[in-house]
């Protein structure tokens, strides 16, 4: 079992060509999930928009640019899975409970990897492990589900092991390749990657149509995004980056009147080229303090920026800021505001 263990990382985590090349010569699954696959209860236990949203889909592009199943850009090359993220580092830390999708057998456990951003330690420290902490549950006629990036220490099956549909088998982590806390939900059948929301294996353009894999009750609990916010709040350097949101090294209630600067970052997913993105900080009066206006040119998973203004020694005024951020799109002529976000801060 170790060896089938081994076969079926390298597949899930292998560049793309290769990956595809081993499955060829393994099985030809049908494009199209049939009648008996399985259906799917979500696999997290969280609320849609308040705590958790689907950050990423399965990659539909077998070039190395990447499309989800509607054919937007909520992926990245050769993804196979979804992704489902929480709103911070704190609230993984409090728990939040990954469940078996479906009922089945546990037929493979890692544990023991710790939950740490992979940009801190390095992409090649991790890579060979790049699930990190994982379950594979088999749910008979070769389907599987993987749970990746699990929390450590939060496993509660073994290897062997039958799961009932919503048993809790883990909790949300950040093991592995991971920049933010979340859960990896891979659907498998003959190894081949399958995408839950239209029961298409990922070598199908996107916009393949076919039966989701969800169950009704897990599809009213979905809310999907064409962009979202992942982090945002304030900090007094300007050298703040990414890494630094994410761990929730920032101002929350209460920002210093002598502060050596007053920046306001975002970090969001979902852009596209062309895309406006406007970030700014409001002062007390609706002054505007610091802001930015930019142009997306180039598709990414996520996009980090920010505004702010140095102190040089100066003091704050006291009162109510906020910090705002609007994406907008441009569709047939029309602009529209697809995303916006903002954070309020006091200054005593």
């Amino acid at each position: 079992m170790r060896h089938v263990f081994s076969a079926l990382l390298f597949l899930i985590t292998a560049p793309a060509a290769f990956a595809q090349t081993i499955v060829a010569q393994t099985a030809s699954p049908p494009p199209l999930a049939q009648p008996s696959a399985p259906k799917f209860e979500l696999p997290i236990d969280c609320k849609f928009g308040e705590n958790c949203d689907v950050m990423q889909f399965v990659d539909h592009d077998n070039s190395t640019g990447w499309r989800d199943y509607r054919c937007g850009y909520l992926s990245y090359d050769t993804h196979k899975g979804t992704d489902f993220s929480i709103t911070s580092i704190d609230l993984m830390v409090h728990g939040v409970n990954v469940l078996a999708a479906a009922p089945g057998r546990v037929t493979t456990v890692r544990r023991g990897m710790a939950d740490v951003s992979y940009r801190l330690v390095g992409r090649d420290v991790v890579t060979r492990r790049g699930l990190g902490n994982v379950v594979i549950i088999d749910h008979g006629g070769r389907w599987r589900t993987v749970y990746a990036h699990l929390k450590k220490d939060s496993i509660r099956v073994a290897k062997g092991q039958k799961v009932k549909t919503g048993q809790i088998i883990a909790q949300v982590g950040m093991s592995g390749l991971a920049e933010v806390p979340h859960l990896h939900f891979g659907v498998l059948r003959r190894n081949q990657v399958i995408d839950p929301f239209n029961g298409a294996d990922a070598s199908q353009p996107c916009g393949a149509t076919g039966a989701s894999l969800w169950t009704p009750q897990a599809h009213r609990k979905i809310r999907t995004k064409n962009a979202f916010i992942l982090h945002a709040g304030f900090s007094d350097s300007t050298k703040f980056n990414r890494i630094a949101l994410t761990y929730g090294l920032i101002f929350k209630d209460d920002f210093p009147f002598k502060a050596r600067n007053f920046v306001f970052a975002v970090d969001f997913g979902g852009g596209q080229k062309g895309d406006e993105y406007e970030i700014r900080i409001i002062a007390p009066g609706d002054k505007i303090l610091a802001k930015a206006k930019k142009t997306i040119k180039k598709i990414v998973s996520f996009r980090f920026d920010f505004v702010g203004r140095k102190g040089n020694g100066r003091t704050w005024p006291k009162g109510l800021y906020k910090g705002q951020f609007a994406l907008f799109r441009t569709t047939n002529g029309k602009r529209k505001k697809i995303l916006e976000t903002e954070r309020q801060i006091s200054v005593r």
